[in-house]
């Protein structure tokens, strides 16, 4: 097959045996009748001709290894943005990071029309102290295009010790001109559950990410609620990017009957079903879930398992719409290599990929100039002096003053100091809404409490409650 002019190297008589035997070894595997498919065996072919030439014309004089990764990270680039080689090495660090503790910048990035996409910044990370936000286009890392770039190699460029810097070009959605954003590296601990009981006799839950121990924390949180007299549960799965298909079906088996179906995968293997485990104990509260364009995968599969069948309420904006399943197969050396095998689909078969999941309530509490309001209010020194001079509770102050009858000397001057605050904000070109103000001087006050009930879906969620309970049809208007 190979022209006689071209050397006959061992390299290159090795690279043509190895690749012509795994071909055929792949083919009996999978238990073919006929011989390997003459185009294969004919690119095989042109495969170690290409690297006869390299070896015998370039200037170089190239690794053979390094040849045989590129060729293989080349192969994989074409199928899909998810599926990628892993070197020991590589392989090594990803594990590292799928256990919940890595160097980096505290964030999930894919590819969406063929540009590399922030999925979802981790609360506290330096991603999302940076600003960076669901949908968030990464042109360039440190002055690198992302052009053609893949999931894993942006998320190598991205990691690094911490208190190093990273240097992103983004474009925000809805902008035209990108623009420059430093974040330092930092350790990333992902805390997957946080839960709460708000002031409401709501339950709170907000997963993060499904990892490994995510749904025994859960269980954990059901546990701690169980003496409590509660009105419902909210289920805040927004910016959560998924995580383990395991840990998202056990998590839904909390709200679904025994044998409901949760998801299932079909591709090329047969479909399989994923239904709710049967030894999980039903909770009865009435539920809301909170998503977002940051909610993906396993968000994903509880968000549409709970509105199939009718289980609950979704409130929040479209999903993302990552709903392909991966799998690792391990190979020679340490190595691996991570392939898309199946797409997941909704108990109503509803394909999840790329459509996402609609909510029943669609609302956006913030608009896009907002957004850019609150960034620039984060840790903003007015709002620190004016939560200073007033006391950590002003928020509750605030309320109480505007409920009070008129007349009352103490209410109307705290009413006047928190027009001031808005008055000086406003001075420096900042704008915001009053439910905007509340919930940026929430994110800066001590009371942890503050930052759930000041969050404007939050706070719609338990509005949504208070209408539940007032006696509206909630399955005739919602969950048909």
């Amino acid at each position: 097959m190979l022209s006689e002019k071209l050397p006959k190297s061992n390299f290159i008589r090795l690279a043509l045996l190895i690749i012509v035997w795994h071909s055929f070894f792949v083919f009996t595997a999978v238990g073919a009748d006929t011989g390997p498919d003459d185009e294969l065996l004919e690119n095989i072919s042109l495969l170690a001709e290409v690297l006869a030439r390299i070896e015998q014309e370039h200037l170089d004089n190239p690794n053979p290894k390094d040849l045989m990764m590129g060729a293989i990270r080349g192969m994989l680039r074409t199928l899909d943005p998810y599926s990628q080689f892993f070197d020991r090495k590589s392989f090594t660090a990803f594990r590292t990071e799928t256990g919940g503790t890595y160097g980096g910048l505290g964030m999930e990035i894919g590819i969406r029309r063929n540009r590399l996409t922030v999925i979802s910044p981790f609360k506290g990370t330096p991603a999302d102290e940076a600003g960076l936000k669901t949908g968030d286009i990464i042109s360039q890392i440190d002055n690198e295009s992302t052009i053609n770039i893949t999931v894993h190699n942006a998320a190598e460029k991205m990691r690094g010790e911490p208190g190093t810097p990273v240097t992103l070009t983004v474009l925000h959605e809805g902008e035209t001109v990108p623009i420059e954003v430093k974040v330092v590296r930092d350790i990333i601990r992902i805390r997957s559950v946080e839960s709460k009981i708000l002031k409401s006799d709501i339950a709170y839950i907000r997963i993060n990410q499904f990892r490994k121990t995510t749904a025994a924390d859960v269980n954990q949180v059901f546990a701690e609620f169980k003496q409590k007299n509660l009105r419902g549960l909210i289920l805040d799965l927004r910016s959560n990017p998924g995580g383990l298909l395991s840990s998202a079906v056990e998590i839904a088996s909390n709200f679904l009957e025994p044998d409901q179906l949760v998801v299932y995968t079909k591709g090329k293997r047969p479909r399989r079903d994923h239904v709710a485990l049967k030894g999980a104990k039903k909770k009865n509260y009435p539920l809301i879930v909170l998503v977002n364009g940051g909610s993906a995968s396993a968000s994903e599969i509880i968000a549409a398992a709970i509105k199939d069948h009718g289980r609950g309420l979704l409130m929040g904006q479209k999903t993302f719409g990552k709903a392909s399943v991966q799998q690792l197969f391990p190979l020679s050396g340490g190595a691996a290599v991570k392939l898309t095998i199946a797409h997941y689909y909704s108990p109503n078969g509803v394909d999840i990929h790329k459509a996402g999941i609609m909510p029943h309530l669609e609302k956006t509490w913030f608009s896009r100039s907002e957004r850019q309001m609150l960034l620039k209010l984060r840790d903003h020194k007015k709002i620190d002096d004016f939560i200073a001079e007033n006391g950590d509770d002003i928020l509750n102050q605030i309320k109480s003053a505007s409920g009070a009858i008129k007349g009352d000397d103490n209410s109307e001057e705290t009413l006047r100091k928190y027009r001031r605050i808005s008055d000086q904000l406003l001075k420096d070109q900042i704008t915001i809404s009053d439910a905007g103000l509340k919930f940026a001087i929430a994110r800066q006050t001590k009371n942890d409490i503050d930052d759930l009930e000041y969050d404007p879906q939050i706070a719609a969620a338990i509005q949504q409650f208070n209408v539940m309970e007032m006696g509206l049809e909630f399955n005739k208007y919602y969950l048909d």
